[in-house]
């Protein structure tokens, strides 16, 4: 069983296209690279991503609040935060939990939220990520970028596949 979750389904496909999950995810990841990099492009690109889905007004904001969390969930973190590649088709773990608790936030899912949040960060520093991730959750709903629900179930089942043995993914070197 892979740590990898691939994409190429025409469900998960669809699902990773919406714009809100686009920005969560796409954001994410060029925000991690660029901060493991040091190069600035990911970053710009992040932005412009942003301001194309939520023009110039929204995009800055958003960006900003985006930076405050992946900087703060990487002072956070339990161990380094693994991603693929910009553009990839799949979704490892860690970027689930952070779709998850992004999404339990703005559904109001307050179990499927805490166990994303348990499995990022280490207990006595939860109350710093989660502040972060609601003010980037709640700035994204109030822009009308509301990402699908995942169900509890679902997260679970994402973490039990991800702790069995598996052959190996590749993954981009990590923020922490």
């Amino acid at each position: 069983m892979s740590n990898r979750f691939d994409c190429q389904s025409s469900t998960a496909a669809a699902y990773l296209a919406r714009p809100a999950e686009r920005l969560v995810l796409e954001g994410y990841r060029r925000w991690i690279s660029g901060a493991v990099s040091g190069s600035l492009e990911p970053w710009h690109e992040a932005a412009a991503l942003y301001r194309t889905i939520l023009g110039d007004g929204g995009a800055t904001a958003a960006v900003h609040a985006l930076s405050e969390f992946v900087a703060t969930l990487g002072r956070c973190a339990t161990c380094p935060l693994k991603i693929f590649e910009c553009g990839s088709r799949h979704i490892c773990r860690d970027e689930v939990l952070v779709l998850g608790l992004i999404a339990g936030i703005q559904n109001h899912d307050e179990t499927a939220a805490t166990i994303c949040l348990d499995e990022l960060t280490c207990p006595t520093r939860c109350d710093e990520v989660a502040l972060a991730a609601g003010s980037f959750a709640l700035l994204l709903h109030g822009l009308d970028k509301t990402l699908l629900p995942i169900p509890v179930h679902v997260v679970r089942d994402i973490l039990d596949r991800s702790r069995a043995p598996w052959g190996g993914a590749s993954h981009t070197t990590t923020l922490h």
